[in-house]
């Protein structure tokens, strides 16, 4: 047995929380080739504020980076998390020198130790990361309509959010709508509230006000409609400018379009699905005393030129302005080349000045859709003329194709707790025959994750791998499959293994939640190189000795102490199988209680 890399140690559990996986496009014709000179960029002062937190969360987290440039041209990026989430592209004009502060926010109600970085679409690599970590004091605070904030008249004003989403899943037609409903509450009043909303994708919006008279009530509710033309998922968040303000945990959401594709933009109006909980307006025979405004504020990407591997996510912002007069519902709905969205509503209160919505939209299109596009937001009643903005989708190709292979994938044979979310990894060897920059997803059980990307060398053995996240609720397993997307595009689809193991009511200190040796699948022309996994459970820190013993030959004991959250990850040894055989681990615990788990990690050579 050859071991050549020791990889103990620990790990918090808020380190592993990540978005939800993209969901898969449709086929796409070939893209056109775009060729154009890129302005050369640096990325520099990247920074996470705090870089450290420890008190009461829900907390946000705001990052930084100046990003400088120089050129004529179009400077594309986006935020990459050490979660696993990528914000979306976003881009800003060049004309000679200049620099940009890039910024992204982050919402946070458990412990999370992480990190952002900038990518520069089209260049390799990421920027230098902003480390950050934090440590949420006690059960998340979290004031609504449930747990309302308690009334303070004496003291300083003290404002908190919530928000909920409106449906948080939605399996069906599309388009369709998500709404999100904020409660802001203050403990006292007369308050004038500042507050943002937050987007996983998008990051933090415009300031927006809300205002309590005196003597009324200390909350009042803002909405936030998001209309859906394709299958996404997200969450969205409030953050609260005022001094000592509690922002909102997050509202996540997931939209999967089953029964009705993606939306198909035509050069002509199509019919305009509705459904009976957002009815189309109805127009009256007089006319409107007040005539609402529309404006398209933000589009993000916007222009989009570059790799189309995964489908491009857009989400833009519209403006409802209304002046001022008695409570009115206006109508509206998005425009997509041609083809209307679900139309919707949006109530105004009354009001002595002019009022202004926000509305959202979310589609996504894949590099079958080159070309220009035109998106329009319409009111009714309203003007004559929509808003509209314009946009370019313009998909790049690989000049120059390696031949990369993959001789061997690891997927996990887990066994433990099946009682909440469970984070998994899928690892590979990756070979190419000339410099390469590889990008590649793992698809679980048919839901594709994020596009990943690792520069190859040739006569080098490099990793590829990712982490995903299931959710069972008995033992079972299912399938892999990992895809490179450019190149020669190789795959390998394997299976993964669940054994749920019952929680022993009464375990003693010290409990094993999970073993988790890998599977190998590969050529075996070397010896198979493989490593296992492991998780204990006790009080916060409670120091743990323990020591791996593979195929009955022992390793050197390691302590550690658990996290705040009782929770301490380990991983053995990578070793070498000289036998090309199956083998077998096993974890022991060599204090407390010592508890132990055995299984075997499969080798099979194909």
């Amino acid at each position: 047995m050859k071991r050549t890399a020791l990889l103990l140690g620990t790990v918090m559990l808020g380190s592993l929380l990540a978005a939800p996986p993209a969901l898969a496009a449709a086929p796409a014709a070939a893209p056109a080739a775009v060729s154009a000179a890129a302005p050369v960029t640096s990325v520099t002062r990247v920074k996470a504020g705090p870089a450290t937190w420890s008190g009461e969360c829900p907390t946000t987290v705001a990052f930084s980076a100046t990003l400088a440039a120089k050129g004529k041209g179009t400077v594309r990026y986006r935020w990459v998390r050490g979660d696993g989430s990528k914000s979306a592209i976003r881009s800003f004009r060049v004309a000679g020198a200049r620099k940009v502060v890039v910024r992204d926010r982050q919402t946070f109600d458990r412990d999370t130790t992480g990190w952002q970085a900038v990518e520069v679409l089209g260049k390799r690599g990421l920027s230098a990361k902003a480390r950050f970590r934090v440590s949420c004091e006690g059960s998340p605070r979290r004031y609504d309509v449930v747990n309302p904030l308690p009334a303070q008249p004496d003291r300083p004003l003290v404002a908190a959010a919530s928000v909920q989403a409106s449906p948080p899943r939605y399996d069906g037609r599309c388009p369709t709508g998500v709404t999100f409903t904020a409660t802001i509450q203050v403990s006292r009043t007369p308050a004038k509230v500042g507050y943002r909303w937050i987007d996983s994708a998008t990051g933090e919006g415009p300031v927006e006000w809300a205002y309590f008279a005196a003597d009324g009530p200390r909350s009042r509710q803002v909405t936030l409609p998001l209309s859906v033309g394709t299958s996404t998922a997200g969450w969205k968040s409030v953050r609260i400018l005022n001094p000592g303000g509690h922002d909102s945990g997050r509202a996540s959401y997931e939209v999967n379009c089953g029964t009705t594709p993606s939306p198909q933009p035509t050069n002509t109006p199509s019919p305009t699905p509705t459904t009976s909980s957002t009815p189309k307006p109805t127009t009256t025979s007089e006319p409107p005393a007040q005539q609402p405004q529309a404006a398209i504020t933000a589009l993000t990407p916007g222009d989009y030129e570059g790799y189309c591997d995964e489908p491009i996510a857009y989400q833009a912002t519209g403006r409802i302005t209304l002046p001022a007069g008695p409570a009115a519902a206006v109508g509206y709905w998005w425009t997509l080349d041609g083809a209307e969205w679900q139309h919707q509503t949006v109530s105004f209160p009354a009001g002595t000045q002019p009022r202004s919505q926000d509305v959202t939209a979310a589609w996504s299109f894949d590099q079958a859709k080159n070309g220009s596009h035109k998106l329009a937001l319409t009111t009714q009643p309203g003007a004559a003329q929509a808003a509209e903005r314009t946009f370019a989708l313009s998909c790049t190709t690989d000049p120059d194709p390696a031949k990369l292979a993959i001789p061997y994938v690891l997927t996990p044979v887990y066994r433990g707790d099946c009682t909440q979310s469970i984070g998994l990894r899928v690892d590979a060897r990756i070979t190419t025959d000339r410099d390469a920059d590889v990008r590649y997803r793992v698809v679980v059980d048919g839901k594709p994750g994020p596009v990943r990307t690792q520069d190859a060398k040739p006569g080098r053995a490099q990793s590829i791998g990712d982490l995903f996240y299931i959710s069972p609720k008995d033992s079972g397993g299912g399938v892999i499959r990992l895809e490179v997307l450019n190149h020669n595009k190789p795959v390998k689809e394997k299976p993964y293994t669940v054994t749920c193991v019952p929680v022993d009511p009464a375990p003693g200190t010290v409990r094993i939640s999970e073993f988790r040796p890998v599977h190998y699948f590969g050529d075996c022309a070397e010896a198979p190189y493989v490593t296992a996994f492991g998780a204990f459970r006790a009080a916060p820190d409670t120091e743990i000795t323990w020591r791996w013993v593979i195929d009955g030959k022992p390793t050197e004991p390691a302590t550690y102490k658990t996290n705040s959250g009782g929770l301490l990850q380990v991983q053995a040894f990578h070793w070498n199988r000289d036998t090309k055989t199956s083998g077998v681990v096993r974890l022991e615990v060599l204090n407390h209680n010592k508890p132990s788990a055995e299984g075997t990690y499969p080798v099979t050579c194909e």
